[in-house]
């Protein structure tokens, strides 16, 4: 065994020597981090490894250093990190591809005629505004975005590439998860606070409790169908391990419209694998909520838990506000970026009222860009009827990408098929959390926020692209 991976390492050891020389010379701005110098010894023992290992290695490593070490740590080390992650994951794209772009990997017209929309929705809409200036950032960012997306999309080869993404995302919720319990213990936190009327919702790294709660939302399903798929012990006291320390971080999070999206992700996956187990757990929920509506502590103690109160009696005004832009600017919006410029002119409370300083200080939280409280809003009010246009398409592209490659696949390898489930479930569950919400699929989210839905997405689009030649030898 040990000849073995010994004549691996010699093999990969050409290429893997690249990888290492271009780590190095990028991590020398390392250096001028000062106090955040300290990182530098995990960086290059991380990069020692990801040359004795493979590729993977390495993809999944730029994930995680990008949705763990670019959050409001340090700006410094955000752009070293942004700047190692980004050569590595481009000279990964021209080493398998060069500058050949019949090489290049096809994307669905479907969704090219999507992009199309996307730019020409955010292009018009700027030109309109009363602001052009503010939009042009932003559309250069959305466009080095998908560049970056499709460069992961690339990188697919295999089934195990995906599941390669996906281990990489339950590792970045692990890390989330125990970063968020160590700062409960030296706040000494008690467990009484999760049902406190003045309880906060904790989020390690990463600010919004939102946007880390994406990885919760996608590690979770990932988790129970390896459980349902895996006949191995250790696997499955794996998988239910995760699953419960996953589960305390979102309980410590308490995003409600994750919780939402991960009943709706569960319910799709049990109904399409093991039906019995879906009438159980609909049972379950029916059983639970009967509880906690008739049972009056349990219902007291829920609504304190899940913060009832807040939910849509904070969203109502913002609502508001959205639709009142939507009457002043049905056709173009008001323009990428302008939000913050227009915010004022519709606040619906006086400023220095409690319930006034409590939305700018969301606003200065979600930092000034548009906080709709819904994916289709935010593009209606900034992009007008295009903008409308180009958000139902996207998840109807998805559902039509993901209900098609169920079924062409659901007769074939049952690890296939179940990986696509989790794939069309996870989506599916994020899309339906955006009707309360505007990060997690695009436009605002950028790489944090938005690129784990696309990876995911992509996943499925490499399923729906690969030939059926292909299904046929693997079926």
């Amino acid at each position: 065994m040990f000849t073995h991976y010994y004549k691996t390492y010699q093999n990969t050891w050409p290429n893997n020597l690249n990888f290492i020389l271009i780590s190095i010379l990028l991590s020398i701005p390392a250096l001028l981090l000062g106090e955040w110098s300290i990182y530098i010894l995990p960086i290059i023992f991380l990069i020692t490894l990801s040359f004795i290992f493979s590729e993977r290695f390495i993809i999944a490593l730029i994930l995680i250093t990008l949705f763990t070490l670019v959050g409001e740590l340090n700006q410094s080390l955000r752009a070293v990190v942004h700047l190692v992650d980004f050569t590595l994951l481009g000279f990964l794209f021209l080493k398998k591809f060069g500058l050949d772009f019949q090489e290049y990997p096809k994307i669905p017209k479907t969704i090219i005629y999507f992009l199309v929309l996307f730019f020409s929705s955010m292009i018009i809409s700027s030109l309109m505004s009363s602001f052009p200036s503010a939009g042009i950032g932003i559309i250069a960012q959305q466009f080095a975005f998908f560049v970056i997306v499709f460069v992961f999309y690339s990188l697919i080869k295999d089934e195990k590439d995906i599941k390669n993404y996906m281990v990489a995302i339950i590792i970045v919720s692990f890390v989330l998860v125990s970063i968020s319990i160590f700062m409960l213990f030296q706040e000494s936190f008690s467990i009484l606070n999760l049902i406190s009327k003045n309880r906060e919702r904790v989020s390690a790294l990463i600010t919004n409790a939102e946007a880390s709660s994406n990885f919760y939302i996608i590690s979770i399903p990932f988790l129970i169908i390896l459980l349902l798929l895996n006949k191995k012990r250790s696997i499955k006291v794996l998988s239910l391990f995760l699953l419960i320390y996953l589960g305390i971080g979102l309980s410590l999070a308490m995003p409600r419209s994750a919780i939402i999206g991960l009943v709706i992700s569960t319910s799709i996956i049990l109904f399409l694998i093991r039906r019995r187990l879906f009438l159980i757990f609909m049972f379950t929920l029916l059983v639970f909520g009967l509880l906690f509506i008739f049972v009056d502590p349990l219902n007291q103690s829920l609504s304190l838990f899940l913060r009832f109160g807040e939910g849509l009696t904070e969203r109502e005004p913002i609502w508001s506000m959205s639709l009142n832009i939507i009457k002043d600017h049905p056709v173009f919006g008001l323009g990428p970026g302008v939000y913050q410029y227009e915010f004022y002119n519709y606040f619906p409370y006086i400023l220095s009222d409690w319930l006034g300083k409590l939305l700018i200080y969301y606003h200065e939280l979600s930092q000034k860009v548009n906080f709709s409280h819904n994916f289709f809003l935010v593009f209606f009010t900034e992009m007008g009827i295009l903008g409308l246009i180009t958000a139902v398409m996207l998840p109807t592209i998805y559902f039509r990408i993901g209900i098609k490659t169920l079924l062409r696949y659901r007769n074939g390898s049952k690890e296939n098929y179940y990986l696509i489930v989790a794939l069309f479930a996870i989506g599916v569950s994020m899309i339906i959390r955006n009707f309360f919400n505007s990060i997690g699929l695009l436009y605002l989210g950028g790489i944090t926020g938005d690129l784990p839905f696309w990876l995911i997405f992509g996943g499925l689009i490499y399923f729906y692209k690969r030939p059926s030649a292909t299904i046929s030898t693997i079926q």
